[in-house]
């Protein structure tokens, strides 16, 4: 994997409306993490619209950056990462198992999420800006120090795999598991059939369903098909239904930011109708 070119990488940063960092620390990282939460959403469209998803640098950069579009992990987290070498980070790509509200002994899941380690002068951080509903708004130490009051914990698992859980705690579950993954790199070759799995095999999550999610503030925005969650930091959740696609698209819109255009919105409709029904 290489660094975004110098262009690139200014006009990346102009457009999380974040300055050049002068350091490759832990404090600029927190602020980049948090800048991409707020500007870039997760969100899966271009799949439901069952178009291909290139993950090579050039095309996710147009995509998100240009179009101002979002993602999900394979085109957030490598074009994060791909910002973060080119700002003088080692940044490593990690797999990992989806694990997102499942009890312990659910069966084994698939890896099909990429995580990213960065290298601090503190140790290895886990950097996540693409998991969705509950993606670690800052670094997560890989020593196993807690953050306080930090609503994610990185818990070892007892079940000799050598793995790590990453969990979030929801007032009204108490923690719930994220995703699994172990410490050993992937090279970036090995994405590409992962992506090409998750975004057009007919059991892939990404196809049966519209899912968005982005930072605003002190809360986090999500869209599932027609639920609308606003998550504030403290736990509480303002919900609502969206009963027809055009508000779908407007929320899209307005409040998720994705820089949809006159070709994406009747095949979308159209999509998200059938979606409803069901």
């Amino acid at each position: 994997m290489h660094a975004l070119n110098p262009q690139q990488m200014e006009t990346y940063l102009r457009y999380l409306d974040v300055p050049a960092p002068q350091r490759a620390d832990l404090a600029t990282l927190d602020r980049l993490i948090a800048a991409h939460q707020q500007r870039v959403a997760f969100e899966n469209v271009d799949v439901l619209l069952d178009r291909p998803i290139a993950i090579e640098a050039n095309a996710v950069f147009a995509k998100v950056v240009e179009r101002q579009r979002g993602g999900y992990c394979f085109e957030l987290n490598s074009l994060f990462a791909r910002l973060l070498l080119g700002l003088g980070y080692p940044v490593e790509l990690l797999i990992a198992r989806v694990r997102w509200g499942l009890p312990l002994d659910a069966p084994q899941t698939m890896q099909s999420h990429l995580a990213l380690r960065v290298q601090l002068d503190e140790g290895p951080f886990l950097v996540d800006v693409g998991f969705g509903s509950a993606t670690p708004f800052r670094a997560m130490p890989l020593d196993g120090t807690e953050l306080p009051d930090f609503p994610f914990r990185l818990r070892s698992q007892d079940d000799a795999s050598g793995e790590l859980q990453l969990e979030n705690h929801r007032p009204e579950q108490g923690w719930v598991a994220v995703y699994r993954f172990n410490l050993t790199p992937s090279p970036w070759v090995d994405y590409i059939a992962r992506n090409w799995y998750t975004s057009t095999h007919p059991d892939s999550i990404f196809r049966q369903m519209l899912m968005i999610a982005r930072t605003e503030g002190d809360s986090r925005l999500t869209l599932a098909n027609g639920t609308f969650n606003r998550r504030y930091i403290d736990g509480r959740v303002d919900s609502r239904t969206l009963e027809s696609a055009e508000q779908i698209i407007e929320t899209l819109l307005v409040d998720f930011r994705i820089g949809l255009v006159e070709e994406d919105i009747e095949p979308l409709r159209v999509r998200l109708e059938g979606l409803l029904k069901a």
